[in-house]
């Protein structure tokens, strides 16, 4: 078998194998799942190697007729993607297993295995429209994934939300791959690589809509409202693997793509995506400080950081592009680690209310210094490799011109910051609730996924050259990117001594929201979540008023009734009106149906009469 195939035909056997395994033999499924993940893993990084050192891998076979060719290509970007993929299953299949014993457990790692599998394949494909094959599926699982959920009802219609809006999203960018396939004369994004297209006419409408669906992959602006729905509704793992992880490397890879190797964008298309980005950044931030539930907390921000891709993307340099991509895979590692860590203590307490929750760090000392980790990360303090990713994206902004959106990142550090000291003091630090005296650290399997992916936090700050080096620059060869002072290494410039400000800024914030609170950390944002002006638009949003889907919901019977009534209308014009009239008219005329000979001959007369004046007067007659 060609080695290329071993990360899709592995888990996707496996999946199909779970589905047999006895319940009776005990953590059989979940050790395969292990097993598999970090099969894949290891093959990852053979297939990073060969791309990275040698001619790289590639499979093709004829695929659908009409000259399509099912190609899978391991070069640089693809396999660092791929890379990434395995790592975060396997790391989720080991942290699972202490979930392994509750509800559809055997549903969850078939989901697993095969969300594995498509997005090995997505990350792999070459030709456009087997990465479509590869990405609709992985909206089934997405499905699936969060319907299976503990929740029920309220799952299901989470996971329908999920369905429709990516959907819609995914049905953009099948539209956008016909146009650029058309245009191209070819689906191989190697062949189109070869000659980029230019964003005038079609081209322009295929990029647009083919960047549509990766935005809404990676949770942008307006496609992310389901993730803080799921985050209420479905389980730690599935939050710590999808919306953090596979969906932002999959979104933020496919938008690199169009936006650096298939297309040659313009300044219009610059300041959009950098638009899109800030936005993100800003209204997500905002929504996360507000939040008193952990895990929704966490998903707001996990739409913020996608921001931070997007702008870094956006900037169509080789700084800022490095910046997103390092940032993409820093993260899925931080982000992670704290949605694990939300899952860790509700395990541990059953709760994820911040106002129930208080003084666990003695209690989940491991799970609390993982937690200061990835908050620190997230929130870009040096040395950590949050703090150079996102140095790497304000760069590459400053290199635009474009100084408001280097500002509106910036302030999104600050509120980040700012909601991670909320969380953190609410939940690790202050008092402890009686009804938690008797909490107790989470399992050994819950809490090494934590430590490797904080480990990966730590490493990728002081050492950030290492995945500077061997992963961003190769994958961005073509853009003559090289090392420069922000890439590598602590050290002291002028984005170093502004962070030093946003920290600064945040801890100010967060002391004086906790003395207005009175001391409260989960009321420490109240002072502005409740200012004039903010108290408003904050009750609008949380009742949906901003959620294009849920406006939509709303649209669509009040549509449904106008254009009923519009069909009552026309039927009444074609239908009841004409019979109406026709009715009317006999009646009136029966009067005239007498029998009577001289009077017919006199109504003809008359006629006639009438005929011949009104022609001789309107010209009919001369």
């Amino acid at each position: 078998m060609n080695p290329i195939l071993i990360p899709v035909i592995l888990p996707l056997a496996s999946a199909l194998l779970l589905l047999l395994v006895s319940e009776r033999i005990k953590h059989l499924r979940e050790l395969l799942t292990i097993a598999v993940t970090g099969a894949c893993f290891v093959s990852a990084v053979s297939i990073l190697n060969q791309a990275l050192f040698g001619t790289g891998m590639e499979f093709t076979a004829d695929w659908a007729g009409y000259g399509l060719s099912f190609t899978l290509k391991a070069d640089r970007l693809s396999s660092f993607l791929l890379l990434a993929v395995s790592l975060f299953s396997f790391v989720i299949s080991v942290y699972s297993f202490s979930f392994g014993r509750k509800g559809r457990a055997r549903w969850f790692y078939f989901n697993l295995l095969l969300t594995a599998a498509f997005s090995a394949g997505a990350a792999l494909a070459d030709n456009l429209a087997a990465m479509l094959f590869f990405w609709e599926g992985l909206l089934i699982f997405l499905y699936t994934f969060i319907a299976l959920s503990q929740n029920g009802q309220p799952a299901r219609k989470t996971a329908m939300k999920a369905f429709l809006i990516n959907g819609v999203t995914d049905l953009c960018l099948l539209i956008g791959i016909c146009i650029t396939g058309y245009i191209a004369g070819t689906m191989s994004m190697t062949g189109i690589a070869a000659n980029k297209l230019t964003l005038d006419g079609w081209a322009a409408l295929g990029y647009a809509l083919m960047a549509i669906g990766a935005v809404s992959k990676a949770g942008a602006l307006p496609f992310h409202t389901w993730i803080p729905d799921a985050a209420l509704d479905s389980s730690a793992p599935f939050m710590a693997y999808v919306p953090a992880a596979i969906d932002k490397l999959l979104g933020i890879y496919l938008l690199t793509r169009i936006s650096v190797y298939l297309f040659a964008l313009n300044g219009f298309a610059q300041l959009a995506l950098m638009t899109l980005g800030a936005l993100t950044i800003l209204v997500a931030v905002m929504m996360a400080f507000v939040q008193n539930d952990y895990k929704r907390l966490l998903s707001y921000h996990a739409v913020s950081q996608t921001g931070y891709m997007i702008l870094g993307i956006g900037t169509l340099n080789p700084i800022g592009i490095a910046g997103g991509l390092f940032h993409m895979i820093n993260h899925a590692t931080y982000k992670s680690c704290l949605f694990m860590t939300a899952g860790a203590v509700e395990r541990q307490t059953g709760s994820n209310d911040l106002s129930k929750l208080g003084g666990l760090f003695r209690a989940m000392p491991v799970t609390a210094v993982c937690f200061i980790i990835a908050a620190a990360a997230i929130s870009g303090i040096a040395p950590l490799n949050g703090f150079f990713s996102k140095e790497l994206v304000y760069a590459g902004t400053l290199n635009t011109g474009y100084t408001w959106f280097f500002l509106a990142a910036e302030l999104g550090s600050v509120l980040t910051l700012a909601s991670f000291l909320k969380l953190g003091h609410s939940v690790f630090f202050g008092r402890r609730p009686e009804a938690l005296a008797g909490t107790r650290e989470a399992p050994f399997s819950m809490l090494l996924p934590m430590i490797i992916l904080a480990g990966i936090c730590v490493a990728f700050g002081f050492g950030a050259r290492l995945p500077v080096t061997f992963l961003i620059e190769p994958s961005l060869q073509n853009l003559g990117l090289r090392h420069e002072e922000a890439l590598a290494g602590f050290h002291f410039n002028k984005l170093f001594w502004v962070s030093i400000a946003v920290i600064l800024t945040a801890v100010v914030n967060h002391l004086f929201g906790l003395a207005a609170a009175k001391g409260r950390p989960d009321k420490s944002s109240d002072h502005i979540h409740y200012a004039p002006g903010l108290k408003e638009i904050y009750a609008m949003a949380e009742k949906g008023a901003f959620d294009p889907y849920e406006q939509l919901r709303k649209f669509v019977p009040f549509a449904a009734g106008l254009l009923y009534k519009a069909d009552r209308f026309f039927d009444y014009l074609t239908d009841t009106l004409p019979s109406s009239a026709a009715g009317v008219f006999s009646k009136a005329s029966q009067r005239f149906h007498t029998g009577s000979y001289p009077l017919y001959m006199a109504l003809t007369i008359a006629g006639f009469v009438f005929y011949i004046l009104f022609t001789a007067t309107y010209g009919g007659i001369k």
